[in-house]
């Protein structure tokens, strides 16, 4: 099988890692170290910067920011033949989906669950996916061929494969990925002058703002592209956390205490704790 990866960042270069020895793989991208650190590398056999050489593919994977996927698929089809299987890495779906599928019916969206707070070729790794669990968003008319293409694409670099519709997929993503990054990022807002207290940093600290290292790019894309359900989910955050702030100003230790109970329960049923 070829497979041409569009974007050698974090995302990309870890798939291309993954399937080394695997697959004829192709890189394209406009940064020129990263091609070349690939085949020098060796997890690509051949590599540039134009979407031309994605013209033999079986299957195009575009591992770039939100925002770039959509004309960077529409870019691709003229170059590809007929019933070329196209799939993309990115965190939201519904946008993407529709508008490329409308174009090029053989466009399958997929969202790997795994990342890093480093981007960027060398952050990549082969073992990024395995393990893990990547999301496949047909659109009711997706051909089952195409489907089984991309379940083979991150079956193959370790990861299990979960079907959702793309809608399902951002509302979903909007309360367990996307809220809980703009909260890290956001918190920062608070930290600018900790530098002189920074070997007090326990890990709460460490593990709430890690996420908030992230590239801002990506995750600006992220935010705009799904603020249709990102947008309620701030303002129920919002209204929690002013309650919260009610229950400390007028001292009513009970019922904070019998709140904080709640979230804490809510937390460890999440992970089946005992007790």
């Amino acid at each position: 099988m070829k497979i041409t990866i569009v974007g050698l960042g974090l995302i990309g270069a870890s798939i291309a890692r993954a399937l080394q020895g695997k697959a004829y793989l192709t890189g394209i991208d406009t940064n020129t170290d990263s091609i070349k650190k690939g085949l020098k590398d060796g997890i690509i056999v051949e590599g540039d910067h134009s979407l031309s050489l994605a013209a033999t593919s079986d299957l195009v994977v575009i591992a770039l920011p939100v925002g770039e996927i959509v004309e960077t698929a529409l870019g691709l089809i003229d170059h590809l033949k007929r019933g070329t299987v196209i799939t993309d890495t990115g965190s939201t779906k519904s946008h993407i989906v529709s508008r490329v599928i409308a174009s090029w019916p053989w466009f399958v969206g997929s969202h790997p669950i795994a990342g890093s707070e480093f981007s960027g070729y060398d952050a990549a790794r082969a073992d990024l996916f395995r393990s893990g669990v990547s999301v496949i968003t047909p659109s009711a008319s997706t051909e089952g061929y195409c489907i089984e293409v991309v379940k083979r694409l991150w079956q193959m670099c370790g990861a299990q494969t979960f079907e959702m519709s793309p809608e399902k997929h951002d509302a979903v993503m909007a309360s367990i990925s996307h809220l809980p990054h703009l909260l890290s990022f956001v918190f920062m807002h608070l930290a600018r002058d900790l530098n002189n207290v920074s070997n007090l940093f326990g890990k709460a600290f460490t593990d709430f703002t890690r996420i908030a290292g992230s590239d801002p790019v990506i995750w600006r894309d992220i935010f705009m592209d799904n603020k249709q359900h990102i947008m309620p989910r701030i303002e129920q955050y919002l209204q929690a956390l002013k309650h919260i702030q009610s229950l400390i100003a007028d001292n009513r230790e009970q019922e904070l205490e019998e709140l904080l109970r709640v979230y804490m329960k809510t937390r460890r049923s999440l992970y089946e704790y005992p007790g």
